[in-house]
């Protein structure tokens, strides 16, 4: 029976000891010059924290990461979104520059140690907003223009 406890005691104070994984999702598009030093801002930055998660998402050419960028900009607050966008804890900032890189790590350290939930946990909170990414509009306009010369155009 006591073996039994000590081992219980064991494992209960590893599980407290281990930090929690602190999810940080970036948005940005590939080729994107003001994305590039938040990137390897990002990178550094998981060095320095074994236990941040960076989760990137490329909204160029994927709609479904494009909605989800504008959703979470809504759910936390943000206006007029472009990328690169970043989202951890209770934090939501675009753009790239020092002050935001310094409010990423900030939030990211109040994350370690007091625990957060993972952005995405939030996209309850914003409105539901139909939006189409730069591609989709592109097309939209090519074949609304396609269109009108069928109809109008001869």
């Amino acid at each position: 029976m006591r073996k039994i406890i000590v081992l219980s005691l064991l494992a209960l104070s590893a599980a407290m000891s281990v930090a929690a994984e602190v999810e940080l999702l970036f948005f940005y598009v590939q080729g994107c010059s003001v994305c590039a030093p938040m990137k390897e801002f990002l990178d550094e930055l998981s060095k320095r924290y074994p236990d941040l998660r960076i989760i990137p998402y490329e909204t160029a050419l994927s709609p479904k990461n494009y909605r989800l960028m504008v959703q979470l900009a809504d759910a936390y607050g943000l206006e007029d979104v472009e990328v690169p966008v970043v989202f951890v804890g209770d934090l939501g900032v675009w753009g790239p520059g020092a002050q935001n890189e310094l409010l990423i790590e900030e939030e990211v350290q109040r994350c370690i140690e007091e625990g957060c939930s993972s952005p995405l946990e939030r996209l309850d909170e914003g409105r539901w907003l139909p939006v189409l990414n730069p591609l989709e509009t592109a097309a939209l306009i090519i074949f609304a223009a396609w269109v009108i010369y069928l109809f109008f155009g001869r």
